[in-house]
Protein backbone atom coordinates (compact mmCIF):
# COMPACT_ATOMS: atom_id res chain seq x y z
CA UNK A 1 0.00 0.00 0.00
CA UNK A 2 2.80 2.37 0.91
CA UNK A 3 4.67 1.59 -2.35
CA UNK A 4 1.52 2.37 -4.29
CA UNK A 5 1.21 5.68 -2.46
CA UNK A 6 4.79 6.62 -3.34
CA UNK A 7 4.21 5.80 -7.01
CA UNK A 8 0.96 7.76 -7.00
CA UNK A 9 2.68 10.76 -5.43
CA UNK A 10 5.43 10.71 -8.06
CA UNK A 11 2.82 10.39 -10.78
CA UNK A 12 0.93 13.42 -9.43
CA UNK A 13 4.12 15.50 -9.44
CA UNK A 14 4.89 14.50 -13.03
CA UNK A 15 1.37 15.33 -14.16
CA UNK A 16 1.54 18.70 -12.41
CA UNK A 17 4.79 19.49 -14.21
CA UNK A 18 3.15 18.73 -17.55
CA UNK A 19 0.25 21.04 -16.68
CA UNK A 20 2.79 23.81 -16.09
CA UNK A 21 3.73 23.48 -19.74
CA UNK A 22 6.74 21.13 -19.76
CA UNK A 23 5.35 18.76 -22.39
CA UNK A 24 4.24 21.56 -24.67
CA UNK A 25 7.67 23.22 -24.88
CA UNK A 26 8.93 20.78 -27.46
CA UNK A 27 12.00 18.60 -27.26
CA UNK A 28 15.12 20.72 -26.91
CA UNK A 29 18.35 18.79 -27.47
CA UNK A 30 19.58 19.78 -24.01
CA UNK A 31 16.62 18.05 -22.36
CA UNK A 32 16.75 14.76 -24.27
CA UNK A 33 18.50 11.76 -22.74
CA UNK A 34 18.80 8.31 -24.33
CA UNK A 35 19.18 5.49 -21.80
CA UNK A 36 19.85 1.91 -22.83
CA UNK A 37 19.02 -0.89 -20.38
CA UNK A 38 20.68 -4.21 -21.18
CA UNK A 39 19.62 -7.77 -20.43
CA UNK A 40 22.04 -7.87 -17.50
CA UNK A 41 20.04 -5.03 -15.90
CA UNK A 42 16.60 -6.36 -16.91
CA UNK A 43 17.19 -9.82 -15.48
CA UNK A 44 13.71 -10.47 -14.06
CA UNK A 45 10.26 -8.80 -13.89
CA UNK A 46 11.22 -7.17 -10.58
CA UNK A 47 13.98 -5.19 -12.30
CA UNK A 48 11.55 -3.24 -14.47
CA UNK A 49 10.32 -1.21 -11.48
CA UNK A 50 13.93 -0.24 -10.65
CA UNK A 51 14.54 0.85 -14.22
CA UNK A 52 11.25 2.76 -14.30
CA UNK A 53 12.35 4.62 -11.16
CA UNK A 54 15.62 5.58 -12.89
CA UNK A 55 13.69 6.93 -15.88
CA UNK A 56 11.33 8.76 -13.53
CA UNK A 57 14.30 10.43 -11.83
CA UNK A 58 15.41 11.80 -15.21
CA UNK A 59 11.94 13.17 -15.92
CA UNK A 60 11.78 14.74 -12.46
CA UNK A 61 14.81 16.80 -13.60
CA UNK A 62 12.71 18.15 -16.50
CA UNK A 63 14.19 15.84 -19.13
CA UNK A 64 12.67 13.79 -21.89
CA UNK A 65 13.80 10.17 -22.13
CA UNK A 66 14.16 7.62 -24.88
CA UNK A 67 14.61 4.26 -23.14
CA UNK A 68 16.12 1.46 -25.24
CA UNK A 69 15.25 -1.96 -23.80
CA UNK A 70 17.03 -5.25 -24.39
CA UNK A 71 15.26 -8.57 -23.97
CA UNK A 72 14.86 -9.73 -20.38
CA UNK A 73 17.63 -11.91 -18.96
CA UNK A 74 18.51 -14.89 -21.16
CA UNK A 75 15.36 -14.58 -23.30
CA UNK A 76 17.36 -14.18 -26.54
CA UNK A 77 19.43 -17.31 -25.89
CA UNK A 78 16.30 -19.26 -24.93
CA UNK A 79 14.47 -18.24 -28.09
CA UNK A 80 17.47 -19.09 -30.27
CA UNK A 81 17.81 -22.49 -28.60
CA UNK A 82 14.11 -23.14 -29.17
CA UNK A 83 14.44 -22.27 -32.88
CA UNK A 84 17.38 -24.67 -33.25
CA UNK A 85 15.41 -27.38 -31.47
CA UNK A 86 12.68 -27.01 -34.08
CA UNK A 87 15.08 -27.02 -37.06
CA UNK A 88 18.84 -27.33 -37.32
CA UNK A 89 19.02 -24.50 -39.88
CA UNK A 90 16.39 -21.86 -39.12
CA UNK A 91 16.15 -19.19 -41.87
CA UNK A 92 17.66 -15.84 -40.85
CA UNK A 93 14.47 -13.98 -41.78
CA UNK A 94 12.42 -16.11 -39.39
CA UNK A 95 15.04 -16.07 -36.64
CA UNK A 96 15.02 -12.28 -36.68
CA UNK A 97 11.24 -12.22 -36.32
CA UNK A 98 11.43 -14.69 -33.43
CA UNK A 99 14.20 -12.93 -31.51
CA UNK A 100 12.49 -9.56 -31.93
CA UNK A 101 9.66 -10.85 -29.74
CA UNK A 102 12.06 -10.85 -26.77
CA UNK A 103 12.77 -7.15 -27.17
CA UNK A 104 9.13 -6.32 -27.82
CA UNK A 105 8.02 -8.12 -24.64
CA UNK A 106 10.65 -6.14 -22.73
CA UNK A 107 9.40 -2.86 -24.20
CA UNK A 108 5.85 -3.75 -23.09
CA UNK A 109 7.00 -4.63 -19.56
CA UNK A 110 8.99 -1.43 -19.16
CA UNK A 111 6.10 0.65 -20.50
CA UNK A 112 3.83 -1.01 -17.92
CA UNK A 113 6.33 -0.31 -15.14
CA UNK A 114 6.59 3.33 -16.21
CA UNK A 115 2.80 3.70 -16.21
CA UNK A 116 2.70 2.27 -12.67
CA UNK A 117 5.29 4.88 -11.66
CA UNK A 118 3.21 7.72 -13.10
CA UNK A 119 5.36 8.23 -16.19
CA UNK A 120 3.51 8.91 -19.45
CA UNK A 121 5.37 6.65 -21.90
CA UNK A 122 4.72 5.10 -25.30
CA UNK A 123 6.27 1.78 -26.29
CA UNK A 124 7.13 1.09 -29.94
CA UNK A 125 7.91 -2.16 -31.71
CA UNK A 126 10.65 -2.49 -34.34
CA UNK A 127 8.44 -1.49 -37.26
CA UNK A 128 6.93 1.54 -35.52
CA UNK A 129 10.37 2.68 -34.35
CA UNK A 130 11.35 3.04 -37.99
CA UNK A 131 14.98 1.87 -37.73
CA UNK A 132 15.97 0.79 -41.25
CA UNK A 133 19.01 -1.39 -41.81
CA UNK A 134 21.22 -2.79 -44.53
CA UNK A 135 23.57 -5.74 -44.65
CA UNK A 136 23.19 -9.32 -43.38
CA UNK A 137 19.95 -9.90 -41.51
CA UNK A 138 21.80 -11.34 -38.49
CA UNK A 139 24.42 -8.57 -38.32
CA UNK A 140 22.93 -5.51 -39.99
CA UNK A 141 23.84 -1.83 -39.73
CA UNK A 142 21.25 0.87 -38.95
CA UNK A 143 21.01 3.51 -41.69
CA UNK A 144 17.81 5.48 -41.04
CA UNK A 145 15.20 6.15 -38.38
CA UNK A 146 11.86 7.95 -38.22
CA UNK A 147 13.16 10.61 -35.82
CA UNK A 148 10.12 12.79 -36.48
CA UNK A 149 7.78 10.18 -35.02
CA UNK A 150 9.82 9.91 -31.84
CA UNK A 151 9.99 13.70 -31.41
CA UNK A 152 6.21 13.99 -31.87
CA UNK A 153 5.62 11.38 -29.19
CA UNK A 154 8.04 13.11 -26.81
CA UNK A 155 6.21 16.41 -27.26
CA UNK A 156 3.08 14.72 -25.92
CA UNK A 157 4.57 12.59 -23.14
CA UNK A 158 7.52 11.96 -20.88
CA UNK A 159 9.25 8.99 -22.49
CA UNK A 160 9.39 6.68 -25.49
CA UNK A 161 10.48 3.06 -25.06
CA UNK A 162 12.20 1.39 -28.02
CA UNK A 163 13.45 -2.14 -28.61
CA UNK A 164 17.21 -2.51 -28.91
CA UNK A 165 19.01 -4.97 -31.19
CA UNK A 166 16.33 -5.13 -33.91
CA UNK A 167 15.38 -3.23 -37.06
CA UNK A 168 13.82 -3.75 -40.47
CA UNK A 169 15.76 -4.06 -43.73
CA UNK A 170 14.86 -2.66 -47.14
CA UNK A 171 12.75 -5.68 -48.02
CA UNK A 172 10.70 -5.36 -44.83
CA UNK A 173 12.36 -8.35 -43.16
CA UNK A 174 13.21 -8.18 -39.45
CA UNK A 175 16.94 -7.66 -38.96
CA UNK A 176 19.34 -7.89 -36.02
CA UNK A 177 22.26 -5.58 -35.17
CA UNK A 178 24.58 -8.33 -33.95
CA UNK A 179 25.30 -9.56 -30.45
CA UNK A 180 25.10 -6.66 -28.02
CA UNK A 181 23.31 -4.63 -30.68
CA UNK A 182 21.21 -2.66 -28.20
CA UNK A 183 24.33 -0.54 -27.58
CA UNK A 184 24.35 0.34 -31.27
CA UNK A 185 20.61 1.09 -31.20
CA UNK A 186 21.06 3.59 -28.37
CA UNK A 187 24.00 5.35 -30.01
CA UNK A 188 22.28 5.47 -33.40
CA UNK A 189 19.06 6.87 -31.92
CA UNK A 190 20.92 9.35 -29.74
CA UNK A 191 22.91 10.61 -32.71
CA UNK A 192 19.80 10.92 -34.90
CA UNK A 193 17.92 12.87 -32.22
CA UNK A 194 20.86 15.04 -31.15
CA UNK A 195 20.52 13.84 -27.56
CA UNK A 196 22.36 15.72 -24.81
CA UNK A 197 23.26 12.45 -23.10
CA UNK A 198 23.56 8.84 -24.23
CA UNK A 199 23.95 6.39 -21.38
CA UNK A 200 24.51 2.64 -21.71
CA UNK A 201 23.28 1.20 -18.41
CA UNK A 202 24.99 -2.07 -17.54
CA UNK A 203 25.36 -4.37 -14.53
CA UNK A 204 28.76 -2.78 -13.83
CA UNK A 205 29.36 0.91 -13.21
CA UNK A 206 31.58 1.72 -16.16
CA UNK A 207 34.76 0.37 -17.74
CA UNK A 208 37.42 -1.08 -15.44
CA UNK A 209 41.13 -1.77 -15.88
CA UNK A 210 40.61 -5.24 -14.35
CA UNK A 211 37.73 -7.60 -13.55
CA UNK A 212 35.11 -5.51 -11.68
CA UNK A 213 33.89 -8.63 -9.88
CA UNK A 214 37.29 -9.41 -8.36
CA UNK A 215 37.75 -9.10 -4.61
CA UNK A 216 40.21 -6.19 -4.91
CA UNK A 217 38.73 -4.29 -7.82
CA UNK A 218 39.71 -0.68 -8.59
CA UNK A 219 37.09 1.99 -9.22
CA UNK A 220 35.88 2.43 -12.80
CA UNK A 221 37.95 4.59 -15.12
CA UNK A 222 36.51 8.10 -15.36
CA UNK A 223 37.20 8.73 -19.06
CA UNK A 224 38.44 6.83 -22.11
CA UNK A 225 38.83 7.38 -25.82
CA UNK A 226 36.99 4.99 -28.14
CA UNK A 227 40.25 3.21 -28.94
CA UNK A 228 41.07 2.75 -25.27
CA UNK A 229 37.57 1.39 -24.67
CA UNK A 230 38.26 -1.23 -27.36
CA UNK A 231 41.61 -2.15 -25.83
CA UNK A 232 40.65 -2.48 -22.18
CA UNK A 233 36.86 -2.56 -22.16
CA UNK A 234 36.60 -6.33 -22.23
CA UNK A 235 33.60 -6.22 -24.55
CA UNK A 236 31.51 -4.09 -22.17
CA UNK A 237 30.41 -2.07 -25.22
CA UNK A 238 29.63 -3.75 -28.55
CA UNK A 239 32.59 -3.22 -30.96
CA UNK A 240 30.24 -2.15 -33.77
CA UNK A 241 28.75 0.46 -31.46
CA UNK A 242 32.21 1.80 -30.58
CA UNK A 243 33.05 2.02 -34.29
CA UNK A 244 29.82 3.93 -34.96
CA UNK A 245 30.49 6.36 -32.11
CA UNK A 246 34.07 7.01 -33.23
CA UNK A 247 33.07 7.65 -36.87
CA UNK A 248 30.56 10.26 -35.73
CA UNK A 249 32.54 11.76 -32.86
CA UNK A 250 29.82 10.63 -30.45
CA UNK A 251 30.39 10.91 -26.71
CA UNK A 252 28.54 8.58 -24.33
CA UNK A 253 28.64 7.11 -20.84
CA UNK A 254 28.78 3.52 -19.58
CA UNK A 255 27.20 3.27 -16.12
CA UNK A 256 25.34 1.12 -13.66
CA UNK A 257 21.93 2.16 -12.35
CA UNK A 258 22.51 5.38 -10.43
CA UNK A 259 26.27 5.31 -11.01
CA UNK A 260 28.72 7.85 -12.44
CA UNK A 261 30.40 5.39 -14.78
CA UNK A 262 32.92 5.99 -17.55
CA UNK A 263 32.71 8.68 -20.24
CA UNK A 264 33.88 7.53 -23.68
CA UNK A 265 34.68 10.04 -26.39
CA UNK A 266 37.10 12.15 -28.39
CA UNK A 267 40.09 13.41 -26.49
CA UNK A 268 38.80 12.07 -23.21
CA UNK A 269 41.98 10.07 -22.59
CA UNK A 270 42.62 7.58 -19.87
CA UNK A 271 41.67 9.20 -16.60
CA UNK A 272 41.94 7.89 -13.07
CA UNK A 273 38.68 7.55 -11.13
CA UNK A 274 37.41 10.63 -9.33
Amino acid sequence: MRAGGVAAGRGNRLRARRRRGGAERGVEAGRLHVLKFGSSVLRSPADYARVAAAVGAEIACDRKVVAVASAMGDATDSLLAAARAVTARPPERLVGALLATGEEASVALLTLALAAAGVEAVGLNARRTGIRTRGPLADADPVAIDAGRIRRLLRKGDAVVLPGFVGVDGSGAPSLLGRGGSDLTALFVGHALGAAEIRLVKDVDGVFSSDPRAARCPAPLATLTWEQAREIGGGVVQPKALDFAERRGLRFRVTGLGGRGTTVGKGEGWSAPC
